[in-house]
């Protein structure tokens, strides 16, 4: 169904040169351009077929008009039109390139000339916006919000190193790709972003420039004349704001961080709620000036969840960070989140839901710079120690004076040898006799006992949890050589790269691969 008589009619063809694609409705409409819904015929080896494809068809409404299915520019605005043309045809080369190197972006895959006018294919997001989610759902809790929208920084993160801005992002621009793999936060709309040089000028004298009441900050309104990640992360901070509120924030002009506190403190970390708040500063100089720093403060870890458990309640003290905590109960329940991350590694058994996050490993996930981080994961076993002594259990009695002097004595000799009991290192765990030695006085199963260590692995090494001398848990490949990520993927890895995985029996089961820098490259499930 046409929005309105200026867009191209159901079942009109549109040649490409290498792919006739048909029309099949509108998905939307702006000011200089309309993106619509059509099929195009492939080729899969040997097998033909129809997919969908989104084509969006520049149509500046104030400069050109329509004339049957071709765009003529009006008679006064032929060279506003050229301009029009000119970026538009330099956004979808852009995004051609930037959708190769990320998930996250909207992929492009061919730009072409026609009627007067331009076009370029996209994917077809199969889902919905962030913004109509939130709308159904209503506001979400930080740490799913935060697992929602983590991808999308990382690939504002990712334009910021080529030097481009975005400056529209909004919940509008953010569509919600169903997948094979679940839910995949794609950013679309590149109608206003701007690539700056390291000189500061613009590689196009972009044209087109415009706002999003409660999404841009002040000085875009003024227009943005250098390269500028502030712009773009006060975007980000304002789409978590409504995110967790489900209400469009105020206009730059009128936003009162005193209100936002207000409303957040309930549901939003104190020190993410800070970090949140100076990313919405009226003034660029006094807001997070990189993606890296607004992710710390929002305390997002390198895996891409948070550090923080979040409590709600009217105790003042349930809101602050619960590190003291968090450390005292890691030994208890690591075991449980190592078992419920096997049972997930597979992802939701309902593609159509969000995932939420990890209840046990990401709210007890610290700071890298305060514990090594294979700590973070791994509780390392101990064989069990044995006593000799069994204790005897006997009938309730009224205990003589003689037996009061012995029970005294056995707990004093007990409490030597608890003394004596400590925690055995590396090296004289190799020295224990082998589960599966008969001889064992700790087990005569022949289960093999799980430890923690590290092995050599010719392109790098892994250190984590580990049995039979392979990594069977969770741990961490560090590459020291270009290799494989992991058996039966296509995924490489280059040295300084990483990957944080769950293993079985020397097998990836599930894993993140990340460059030197602490950035996600990939997600891996073999």
């Amino acid at each position: 169904m046409n929005l309105d008589t200026k867009s191209l009619p159901s079942g009109t063809i549109l040649d490409s040169g290498e792919t006739k694609y048909r029309i099949v409705e509108v998905l939307g409409s702006g000011g200089f351009g309309i993106t619509y819904l059509a099929m195009g015929t492939i080729q899969v080896k040997n097998v033909t077929t129809e997919a969908r494809f989104a084509i969006k068809e520049l149509f500046p409404s104030d400069f050109c008009e329509r004339e049957g299915i071709g765009v003529v520019p009006k008679i006064d605005k032929v060279e506003d039109f050229e301009r029009s043309r000119k970026d538009f045809i330099s956004e979808a080369r852009k995004l051609h390139s930037l959708g190769v190197g990320n998930d996250n972006i909207v992929k492009v895959n061919e730009v072409f000339e026609a009627n007067g006018t331009a076009y370029y294919v996209m994917q077809y997001i199969n889902g919905e916006s962030l913004s109509a989610y939130v709308k159904k759902r209503g506001p979400l809790p930080y740490n799913e919000a935060i697992e929602l929208l983590t991808p999308i920084f990382d690939a504002v993160e990712y334009l910021h190193k080529s030097r481009i801005n975005h400056l529209d992002i909004k919940p509008d621009n953010i569509m919600l790709h169903k997948s094979i793999d679940g839910i995949v936060p794609v950013l679309i709309d590149f109608g206003l972003s701007v690539h700056f040089k390291k000189n500061g000028d613009k590689t196009s004298p972009k044209g087109v420039q415009g706002v999003s009441p409660g999404y841009s900050p002040l000085e875009q309104y003024a227009g943005i004349r250098e390269f500028s990640p502030q712009s773009d992360i006060y975007s980000l901070a304002a789409t978590l704001l409504f995110v967790l509120t489900g209400k469009t924030p105020q206009s730059a002009s009128e936003i009162k961080i005193a209100n936002v506190k207000e409303q957040l403190k309930k549901v939003v970390p104190e020190r993410a709620l800070d970090g949140l708040c100076k990313a919405l500063n009226k003034s660029s100089d006094d807001r997070t000036s990189s993606i890296s720093l607004f992710k710390a403060d929002l305390g997002i870890t390198p895996d891409g969840g948070t550090r923080t458990q979040v409590l709600t309640g009217d105790n003042s003290s349930s809101k602050k960070y619960m590190r003291p905590m968090i450390y005292a109960l890691g030994g208890i329940v690591v075991a449980a989140g190592i078992i419920l991350g096997v049972s997930k590694c597979n992802g939701p058994s309902n593609k159509d839901d969000i995932p939420a996050p990890g209840i046990l490993t990401d709210s007890l996930k610290v700071e890298e710079d305060s514990v090594n981080v294979n700590q973070e994961y791994i509780a390392p076993s101990q064989p069990e120690i044995v006593s000799d002594k069994k204790e005897e259990i006997v009938e309730p009695q009224k205990p003589t004076e003689e037996k009061k002097e012995t029970a005294k004595e056995d707990k004093k000799d007990t409490k030597k040898e608890e003394n004596k009991e400590k925690p055995l290192s590396d090296k004289d765990k190799t020295k224990q006799p082998s589960p599966g030695n008969s001889s064992d006085p700790v087990s005569a199963s022949s289960t093999p006992v799980k430890t923690s260590g590290s092995v050599s692995l010719g392109y790098g090494t892994y250190k984590g949890e580990m049995k039979n001398g392979k990594p069977d848990g969770k741990g961490r490949i560090s590459y020291t050589s270009s290799h494989a990520a992991a058996r039966g993927t296509s995924v490489m890895a280059d040295p300084g790269d990483y990957l944080d995985g769950l293993f079985a029996n020397g097998q990836l089961v599930s894993g993140k691969l990340y460059d030197s820098s602490g950035n996600l490259k990939k997600t891996i499930i073999p």
